[in-house]
C-alpha cells in the first residue's frame, strides 16, 4: 500500500469513508436473513421487499468492481487475510461446477465476493486509515442495532421467567435465528462496549458502555450457546491479557467477583451448576456428539473426499449432506476443496500475525486506533473460537461482514505504520545534524 503524501484529508470528522462505500456496505447488511429462495415469484409488498434485499449482491458486486477499477489504486500484499479470503471465494466459484444446485451455490459465491470487494472500496486514498476505521465502527454499530432489535422482539424469551432462552428463541425470532445466532449478535457489541468502557474517562460513557455490555452478556448467558459462551470468555481473557488498562481495572473486579461466588457457594456446587448449564439438559450421547455435530463432521468429511480438489461451491453442506456442517474449516474444504481451503486457513493465521505486529508497535498509533485495534483483536478472538462449532467466515453471513471489516482495517493500519517511520526519520535527522553543527 502506497500512501500519497500531498493529498488533503477530509476536514469532516464524521464522514471519513466514501459515501458509495457506506452505501454498498449497508446494502450487504440489508441482504442478511434472505436467500436465493426469495428471488421467485414475489406476491405482495413483503415479498417484493425480500426480493429486492435478496437481489442486492447482484448490484453490489459489479458496482464495487467499477469503483475499484475507476482509478483508486491500492495494493494489498498477497498474504493479506482479505486477499486470501478472495482467493478462497474464487476457488469456491470453480467448485460451483460440481454443485448439485449450481445457481444456489453461485448466489452465495456472489454474496461472498461482494463482501470482500465492498470492504476494499473503503480504502480511500485521501484518508485510508480513517476510512477503514469508520468501516470498523459502522460494523460495530450495525451489530449493535440488530442485537437491539432482536432483544426487543424476543424480550419475553430473553428477559422472561423461563429457565433459559435456548430452544425457544426460534419462535420468538420467527425462525430467523437460532440461539447461537442471537448470542453472536449480542456478543460482538458487548465485547466492543466493554473495551470502550475501560478506555474512556467520561463517567456517563463508562456507565452507558458497561450497561450495554451487561445486557449483551446476559443475552449470551440466556441463549446457552456454548460456542458463543466459550468465545466470549476467550475474548474477554484475551482483552485482559493484551490491554494493560483492562488488567488494571477489570482484572481485580473479576477476581473479586469469583471470590464472592465461591464464598456464597462451595466450589463443588459451582462446578455442578456450570456442568448443568453446559449440558443444557441433554443426554450424555447428545452432549458427547456436540448436539449432532460429530455426525455432520463425518458426513462432511466423506463429501469432501468425494471432491477434494475444488469442492462443491458455496453452501455445499446444505446441498450435499442437507445439514449445517458446523465447522469453518470443514465447510471451507467442502466449498472450495484443498485449492481454496489452504488460503482460507492462511487468512486466519495472517490475520493474527497482523494483529500482533500492530500490537507490538501500538505506541506509534493514534489513541483511537489503539482502541480500535484492541476491539478488532478481541472480536477476532471471539470468532476464532466460534469458527470451531460454526462456519464463521467460510460462508456469507454477518460473521463474514464483521471479519472482513476487521481484516481490511488491520491491513491498512499495518501499511500506515510501515510507512510512518520513514516520514519521521527526515526531521529527526535534520534536527540531530543541526545540533552537531552548532556544537562545533
Amino acid at each position: 500500500m502506497v500512501f500519497p503524501r500531498n493529498v488533503p484529508i477530509r476536514s469532516s470528522r464524521f464522514l471519513r469513508a466514501p459515501a458509495f462505500a457506506l452505501i454498498l456496505w449497508v446494502c450487504l447488511w440489508m441482504n442478511l436473513n434472505t436467500g436465493f429462495w426469495n428471488l421467485q415469484n414475489p406476491n405482495g409488498v413483503a415479498d417484493w421487499l425480500l426480493f429486492i434485499r435478496a437481489a442486492l449482491p447482484f448490484a453490489v458486486l459489479p458496482l464495487a468492481c467499477l469503483v475499484l477499477l475507476s482509478g483508486r489504486k491500492f495494493h494489498l500484499p498477497g498474504s493479506s487475510p482479505s486477499r486470501l479470503l478472495m482467493w478462497y471465494g474464487l476457488a469456491a466459484v470453480i467448485g460451483t461446477i460440481f454443485s448439485p444446485s449450481p445457481m444456489a451455490s453461485l448466489y452465495w459465491s456472489i454474496a461472498f465476493l461482494a463482501t470482500i470487494l465492498a470492504a476494499w472500496t473503503f480504502i480511500d486514498a485521501r484518508d485510508p486509515v480513517g476510512s477503514t476505521r469508520q468501516l470498523l465502527l459502522v460494523t460495530w454499530v450495525g451489530a449493535f442495532i440488530v442485537a437491539a432489535i432482536i432483544a426487543h422482539q424476543s424480550s419475553n424469551v430473553i428477559f422472561g421467567s423461563s429457565a433459559t432462552g435456548y430452544g425457544s428463541i426460534m419462535a420468538a425470532t420467527e425462525g430467523l435465528s437460532r440461539s447461537s445466532g442471537v448470542a453472536r449478535w449480542a456478543a460482538v457489541p458487548g465485547l466492543v462496549c466493554l473495551v470502550r468502557a475501560y478506555h474512556t474517562r467520561r463517567p456517563i460513557l463508562i456507565a452507558m458502555f458497561l450497561g450495554f455490555a451487561a445486557i449483551a452478556f446476559f443475552i449470551v448467558y440466556r441463549m446457552q450457546s456454548r460456542g458463543a459462551v466459550f468465545g466470549s470468555v476467550a475474548a474477554l481473557l484475551f482483552a485482559l491479557v493484551i490491554s494493560s488498562r483492562m488488567r488494571r481495572y477489570a482484572l481485580p473486579f473479576a477476581i473479586l467477583a469469583i471470590t464472592v461466588i465461591l464464598l456464597v457457594d462451595s466450589p463443588a456446587t459451582v462446578s455442578d451448576q456450570i456442568t448443568t448449564y453446559l449440558e443444557r439438559g441433554q443426554s450424555e450421547e447428545a452432549f458427547i456428539s456436540m448436539t449432532g455435530r460429530t455426525r455432520a463432521y463425518n458426513h462432511g468429511m466423506a463429501a469432501f473426499m468425494d471432491s477434494p480438489l475444488f469442492g462443491y461451491g458455496q453452501w455445499a453442506d446444505r446441498l450435499i449432506i442437507h445439514e449445517h456442517v458446523h465447522n469453518s474449516y470443514l465447510s471451507a474444504l467442502m466449498n472450495a476443496g484443498i485449492v481454496g481451503g489452504i488460503p482460507y486457513l492462511a487468512s486466519w493465521i495472517t490475520g493474527w500475525i497482523l494483529f500482533f505486529r500492530l500490537q507490538k508497535s501500538s505506541a506509534q498509533l493514534r489513541p483511537e486506533d489503539r482502541i480500535c485495534l484492541l476491539e478488532a483483536g478481541t472480536v477476532m478472538m471471539f470468532f476464532t473460537v466460534r469458527a470451531i462449532p460454526e462456519t464463521t467466515t467460510a460462508e456469507f453471513s454477518v460473521d463474514l461482514l464483521v471479519m472482513a471489516a476487521v481484516y481490511v482495517y488491520l491491513e491498512i493500519l499495518a501499511a500506515s505504520t510501515a510507512s510512518r517511520p520513514v516520514r519521521r526519520l527526515a526531521p529527526m535527522y535534520i534536527h540531530a545534524k543541526r545540533q552537531l553543527l552548532s556544537s562545533r
